[in-house]
């Protein structure tokens, strides 16, 4: 089986289906030292700044943890969330069937979707576990599907201003687990500066946004006029 663009491997894709079933188990606790994954996703919505009608795509959506949040704040709007995985996409459209989402199985890089219908395009927790030339061409799709006036928000792995914390979240997140496929795309991404890598993709940043503890972190850009 040859690796989807989407993942860095082709043991990450399968280590992705295969853990479909604790997905949400092994998110919910990540949040916990931050005040839980309820307080950290509302906060998320907050971040993106929702008006009623807005559409949204929401990239790499997973089991649609983050979908579901936002209709719960926002209902009105409309959001398409696109993702490799069947598994994830499976529980996202068992656990919502709100008429304002759908699902789409699609390559963050390729989408397929309409070019700047969207108010909003959202990649959440999800960059961190691609390599940089993937990142690239997630954030270019990401600012191709963007409305002019509208914005892309990357919601990743902050980069916590001391050592302690960094010492703690890495223990936390199992980062110390040999293997772990993350750990290198992450430290990568880190390294790089995910402003600077929405820069190249042809954003510019308008915001930025962390949690507390400071361990998550959000840039919020505009699409510039050209790439």
């Amino acid at each position: 089986m040859a690796a989807s663009a989407g993942y860095s491997s082709r043991f990450l894709a399968w280590a992705y289906a295969a853990a479909s079933p604790l997905y949400d188990l092994i998110v919910w606790w990540g949040f916990l030292p931050l005040g839980g994954e309820r307080r950290c996703r509302r906060e998320f919505v907050r971040w993106i700044h929702l008006e009623p009608r807005m559409r949204v795509a929401s990239l790499c959506c997973g089991t649609g943890t983050m979908e579901r949040a936002i209709l719960v704040e926002a209902p009105l709007v409309e959001i398409t969330g696109v993702d490799l995985g069947s598994g994830q996409l499976a529980r996202a459209r068992r656990l919502s069937r709100h008429p304002g989402v759908s699902y789409v199985r699609a390559d963050a890089t390729a989408t397929g979707l309409e070019t700047g219908a969207y108010d909003r395009v959202l990649i959440s927790l999800a960059l961190h576990e691609m390599t940089r030339p993937t990142r690239l061409a997630v954030l270019r799709e990401a600012r191709r599907l963007c409305a002019p006036t509208g914005r892309v928000v990357a919601i990743e792995h902050g980069r916590p201003a001391t050592r302690r914390a960094r010492l703690f979240r890495a223990v936390w997140w199992f980062f110390w687990i040999p293997g772990n496929p993350e750990v290198p795309t992450s430290r990568d991404l880190r390294a790089r500066g995910l402003d600077r890598e929405m820069a190249e993709s042809g954003l510019e940043v308008v915001g930025h946004e962390t949690t507390s503890p400071d361990w998550i972190e959000a840039f919020v850009a505009a699409p510039t006029a050209a790439v």
